[in-house]
Formats: structure tokens, sequence, C-alpha cells
């Protein structure tokens, strides 16, 4: 950890680190509270560099716009790569992060409430007009399909046999040529019961955490995953009553985006594995396309679903 803070002290030498410790780490980042009141995240690749810059500027627009605390961006560590950071420092929210074991303790009134506020938040965050402009947060649908083409082209078209070749062209020339009817906004993009941290004392929403891959793009993607995040804890019926806070109308086409992402899960493994170095979960989704392409028929042919990808 000592290289940790001598990163700190390169950019803060006036804060004296008296305490750092080790909270976890995904696949973009590291997480240490330092001096008990601060988190900071330390990107483990590039992209997770750029993403940390995109969400440290966007934290410092749209904190004052919410009703919910965000982390405050208290220290940054600017890369010497455009755009990028090598560290951010947050202030440290208090509670703890949600987990099924405590939204299993919570009664129906607090569910109701914490639903409601929920709501609320995706409700402001998705009417916030951003007044700088962040290079790479938007996010164009065709744009992402076609990158996730190029890796399935080079990796996956050369292993399958040629009618799972046939299938996996015919798909893709379909998305990529699909007319999407989305509304596009600010979004936090990765939302689960873990981003809520919470007080169970109070009873009581203490903040949301984790905007490493906020963006501006389709709306639906913050309710799909909430809607295939039940294991956090949140079932579906809490999220139906979320939307219903919200005024959401088109639970059709949220049910159908659901269904067609969890379709298109076996191809973006290919893309997730090769992009962040996943091995096992790159390994494990070719073995699966070797074996055929799941659900073509009903998602491409019968149904074509690919109008639904997000």
């Amino acid at each position: 950890m000592k290289d940790k803070i001598c990163m700190i002290n390169s950019f803060y030498p006036e804060l004296t680190v008296t305490s750092i410790e080790f909270l976890g780490a995904g696949y973009d980042s590291e997480a240490y509270a330092v001096n008990e009141q601060f988190v900071f995240k330390f990107p483990r690749h590039a992209t997770a560099a750029a993403n940390l810059y995109k969400e440290a500027h966007v934290l410092m627009e749209i904190r004052d716009q919410l009703q919910i605390n965000v982390p405050q961006v208290l220290f940054t560590g600017p890369s010497d790569d455009f755009k990028q950071m090598v560290f951010v420092g947050y202030e440290r929210i208090q509670g703890e992060a949600l987990t099924p074991e405590i939204i299993q303790t919570l009664d129906e009134a607090v569910l109701n409430k914490l639903a409601k506020e929920l709501a609320g938040f995706f409700s402001a965050l998705h009417q916030i007009k951003l007044t700088t402009s962040i290079q790479g947060l938007h996010v164009d649908k065709k744009e992402k399909c076609q990158k996730e083409f190029d890796v399935i082209k080079s990796l996956v078209l050369p292993a399958v046999s040629s009618d799972s070749r046939d299938k996996i062209n015919t798909l893709y020339k379909h998305i990529l040529t699909a007319d999407f009817e989305d509304t596009t906004c600010l979004v936090h993009n990765d939302f689960g019961a873990s981003n809520v941290f919470f007080d169970r004392a109070s009873n009581q929403i203490c903040g949301i955490i984790d905007f490493g891959d906020v963006a501006i793009y389709d709306r639906d993607i913050d309710f799909v995953c909430l809607l295939q995040s039940e294991e956090e804890g949140f079932d579906q019926e809490f999220v139906k009553t979320l939307l219903t806070y919200y005024n959401y109308n088109q639970l059709d086409i949220l049910q159908k985006k659901c269904g067609f992402n969890a379709f298109y899960a076996q191809f973006e493994n290919v893309f997730l594995g090769y992009s962040f170095d996943m091995k096992d979960l790159l390994e494990e989704a070719l073995a699966s396309l070797k074996q055929g392409i799941q659900d073509y028929e009903e998602h491409v042919l019968i149904k074509q679903n690919y109008v639904y990808y997000i």
C-alpha cells in the first residue's frame, strides 16, 4: 500500500495519510479507505482510468442536483494521458451496501419508501443536462455493437461451424441496420442493490456509489440492470414498484430488452472477457458458442428481438 500513499502524496503532499485500508477490487478499480474518512479509487487499466475521469467530472456536476447523496469528489490525480485519472478520492459515504440479507429484514413500508426514493433518484438523474462536454460519455448504440462484432469476427467466427457463422453474421447485420427508438439520457449504467448505502438503524439511504460506468445512453439500461440483478436483493416486485413511482409506462418493451439482453450475453461475454482480460469468462463463452447459438430462432427469426438490443 506504500505505493498508493506515495501516489496520493505526489499530488497532495499536505495530506497526511495516517491509515489506509484495502476495501476491495473489481475488474476496473481498486478501492482504499484513507484516514477512515475518504475512499480512493485506483484504475487497473487504461479504460478504467478514462472511466474514472468521466465519473469524477460527472459527479462534480450532478451532486447538487440529486436528492440522494452521491460521492463528493475531493481529490483528483490527473494522468499524463489525455482524459484519464491515476486516482480519484471521495468523501466516504456512511452506512453499508445493501445485501440480500439486509433487504430481507426490511418490512413492506420500508421497502416501499426505498422504491419511491430510488425512483426519485432515477427521475432526477435522467433529467440532468450536463453543461460540460465529457469525451466518451455519449455511447452510440451501433458503434458499441460494431466494437463487439469486431471482436466476435476475430475470435468466434473462425472457431464455430458455418451454420453458426451465418447466424452470427445475420444477427449483427440486423442489429447494425435496426432503427432504435430510445430515450437517451444520463444513466448510472451498472445499478444494483450493492450501489445503495443504507443505515439500518434509521432505515435511511445514506448515498449511492460507483458511477464508473456512467454514460449518456438508453435510459432503459438502468432498469434492465435492476431487473437482472435479483440475486443482489431487489426482487421483481420491488423493481415494478420502483417503475410505478417513476411513472414508467413501457414495461412490455423493457421486458423485451431484458429478454434480448439475456440472449445476447453469450456474445457480449466474449467481448467483455477479451476486453478486460477475463480469461475464464472468455474461455467459457467461446466454448459455449462452439456448441451452437442458443435461442437464435426465437430471438432473431421468430420475434426479431434484435430491435431491443441494449
